[in-house]
């Protein structure tokens, strides 16, 4: 038995050191960081890992001897993966191959402080800032690459670029980075360059500046504009455009900029991608961060750009983020990690390197499974190969099950394969409501092509039902023994003075004297509106379709709803109360209550309709949506606006008066809440410490 016992004893021994070496080894490939993207709310969440790091590298062999970096700033890999290092802190340029060997170096008798790079066809073009002491010292400089023989010559050298506008205005040239296009027209960033990119031809002319960022101002600025804008004896402040800090060009012509700007909530136009007419291709809201510092235009036409902080992100051909990875370290060096990242660059293995100047290394990342069949998927998208695409797309669902590109890449396959009702449940999970749109178009279309002939013959015996329904009641008056008890109902005491709310929408004056003079009419009229409202506004909630909606049912809380629609109504009433008592107003709280409420019966009238309709158009039909909610909200004002008047009895101005200074008052009212809630939140977590005190202690 003892023996028994030791056996299984000895296993489980050898069992669990099996398991903790497995485990220290999944630690130790794990990467040091989250992978994020954006879900279909526009949410940075986590998902798979995209991108593992594979290799820090910090010296290359130079005849035999380790040679290192010092302070690089910039990185260039051509087609062939040579690697182009500009070495700023060595005043030199490192060529390497595509297996990390030394070829050659140059610049080290001519540059002072390179900082940029880039390489077209035989020319390498590099940009160095100069001596920080001299401003003039600026200059691009042009060598020529002989692969095969493995050597580098000295081709010209750029200064200031020629032209009236850099002589006129003593152009301060200290450029930074350089793009070149195949006509090798230069695209230089000059370090506080405000205007924007200089475009510089072969011949170093000036041509223009380029994809300049806009400048920012607030309401002052606008209003100080306004007022004193055409004075000249008044001196405005500026409010200058950030420069941009890098600019890259892909084989397609379009040229990236990143610029250095505040965004909101990780929100902005700091990564563009514009055409060589300037136009940005990028929405101002797409993901970014506020100090990129390069980008690279990949095989599969995604883009990267990485943060000062070492952030990588990707974003399709679109500007839609795919990930965002890595990030910064403060003590020691950890793979996948950086102090300070200067520049990236894209092989044609898809493998990323990001240098770190601070660290003086490149650091190697390598795209997993997964982001491999995203880039599949994601080429064959972007070239219209929908169905193509679809597996691929679904082998991505079995990484990450909320992948939305996914769903909107299998979407569109079952467009293509006019299966439009699952395009629309797979359009729909990926919020794409345009795809969605031109799905539910062509769902319809079927359907009406199919049942034209049905609804139509339904139609026409139901109006015809209609007439002879009318025509016979007319004669044998079958209809009153429906009609009587209900007009019977309705004219009790009780229900009439409830169904006064309706007479507002055609007859506001009468409703008015009516509340006003009939003390039968009771305030919880009002609140039976107010029921009526928040039904319909948990109905629209819950039932407009998909296209006219952001309400995302799962992440709702009711009460939060509710308070949206109260809280707006109770702060008027309350509001215009206080304001009309100061005014001499005629009105009370009673008359003032039912009047508001009977101005919004329009909404208790039109909205369930407007609900319902939403739910039969597209996009392309939004109008029929739009035009009616607009139409319903402007009716409820003007009736607010006349039984407000008629309540207390003003004139056209003073009602005018009173809704400007009730508008007020309700922002006060905001303001003592916000106040009230902070001293009882504080006085309460005060007695919450006490409490906790006393019984600690005790």
């Amino acid at each position: 038995m003892s023996k028994k016992v030791s056996l299984i004893t000895k296993y489980f021994i050898v069992v669990l050191v099996i398991v903790l070496v497995i485990s220290c080894i999944n630690v130790k490939a794990s990467a040091p960081y989250v992978t994020k993207t954006v879900n279909r709310y526009g949410e940075i969440v986590e998902t798979q890992g995209a991108y593992d790091p594979i290799q820090n590298i910090k010296s290359f062999e130079k005849a035999g001897v380790n040679d290192t970096f010092n302070s690089p700033q910039d990185l260039f890999i051509d087609k062939e993966d040579y690697f182009y290092v500009c070495d700023t802190g060595n005043k030199r340029v490192v060529i390497l191959d595509k297996d990390w060997t030394y070829i050659t170096e140059f610049g080290s008798d001519l540059l002072i402080k390179p900082n940029g790079i880039f390489v077209r066809n035989e020319y390498i073009y590099v940009t160095d800032f100069g001596d920080d002491l001299d401003t003039h010292s600026g200059k691009t400089v042009v060598y020529k690459f002989d692969k095969d023989l493995g050597t580098v010559t000295y081709d010209k050298t750029f200064g200031r670029p020629t032209g009236s506008l850099m002589e006129v205005d003593d152009f301060l040239y200290r450029p930074m980075k350089i793009a070149v296009d195949s006509n090798y027209t230069m695209y230089i960033v000059s370090h506080g360059s405000s205007n924007g990119v200089l475009l510089v031809n072969s011949e170093n002319r000036f041509l223009n500046f380029f994809a300049p960022n806009s400048s920012t101002g607030n309401f002052i600025d606008l209003l100080r504009t306004y007022l004193y804008g055409e004075n000249e004896k008044v001196v405005l402040s500026k409010k200058i455009a950030p420069a941009p800090e890098n600019v890259m060009l892909d084989d397609s012509g379009y040229i990236y900029t990143v610029t250095q700007g505040v965004t909101k909530n990780e929100l902005g136009d700091t990564l563009k991608k514009v055409n060589i007419g300037g136009l940005n291709f990028y929405t101002d809201e797409m993901i970014v961060s506020s100090s990129f510092v390069d980008t690279w235009s990949s095989a599969h036409k995604t883009v990267y750009a990485v943060s000062k902080g070492g952030v990588i992100y990707e974003y399709d051909i679109e500007g839609n983020l795919l990930f965002m990875f890595s990030g910064t370290i403060s003590g020691d060096e950890q793979l996948g990690l950086f102090k300070s990242a200067s520049s990236i660059a894209v092989n044609s293995s898809d493998d990323l390197y990001v240098v770190d100047d601070q660290a003086n290394s490149i650091q190697v990342f390598r795209k997993t499974e997964f982001t491999n069949n995203v880039h599949q998927a994601l080429e064959l998208y972007m070239g219209g190969k929908y169905t193509e695409s679809k597996e691929l797309w679904e082998e991505v669902l079995r990484y990450n099950s909320m992948f939305d590109l996914a769903h909107k890449g299998i979407g569109m396959a079952y467009y293509t394969e006019r299966d439009f009702i699952n395009a629309m449940d797979k359009l729909k999970l990926a919020n794409a409501k345009e795809q969605y749109s031109e799905a539910f178009w062509e769902a319809r279309n079927i359907w009406l092509m199919n049942n034209i002939t049905k609804v139509a013959i339904i139609a026409i015996v139901l109006i015809a039902g209609l007439i002879v329904v009318i025509k016979t009641n007319k004669k044998h008056h079958y209809l009153d023994k429906i009609f009587n008890p209900i007009k019977k109902f309705a004219s009790r005491p009780t229900i009439k003075n409830i169904l006064i709310m309706f007479k507002y929408i055609r007859h506001p004056f009468d409703a008015v004297y009516y509340v006003r003079y009939d003390k039968k009419i009771k305030i919880y009229n009002a609140f039976i509106v107010l029921a009526l409202l928040l039904g319909i506004y948990l109905l629209s909630l819950v039932f407009t379709g998909f296209l006219f909606t952001d309400v995302v049912l799962e992440r709702t809380i009711l009460l939060k709803e509710l308070t949206k629609v109260v809280l707006p109504i109770a702060l008027f009433i309350v509001s215009n109360y206080l304001i009309s008592s100061l005014m001499s107003g005629e009105g009370t709280f009673r008359t003032i209550t039912i009047n508001t409420m009977g101005s919004l019966m329009p909404i208790v009238i039109v909205m369930p309709w407007i609900i319902l309709i939403s739910n039969a158009l597209t996009l392309n039909e939004g109008f029929l949506y739009y035009f009616p909610l607009v139409v319903m909200f402007i009716w409820s004002f003007i009736l607010l606006f006349v039984v407000i008047k008629e309540t207390h009895n003003f004139s056209v101005k003073q009602t005018i008066v009173n809704f400007l200074l009730t508008l007020f008052m309700m922002f006060v009212l905001v303001i003592v809440i916000i106040l009230v809630y902070l001293v009882f939140a504080q006085l309460f977590g005060f007695g919450v410490d006490i409490f906790k005190e006393v019984i600690f202690r005790g």
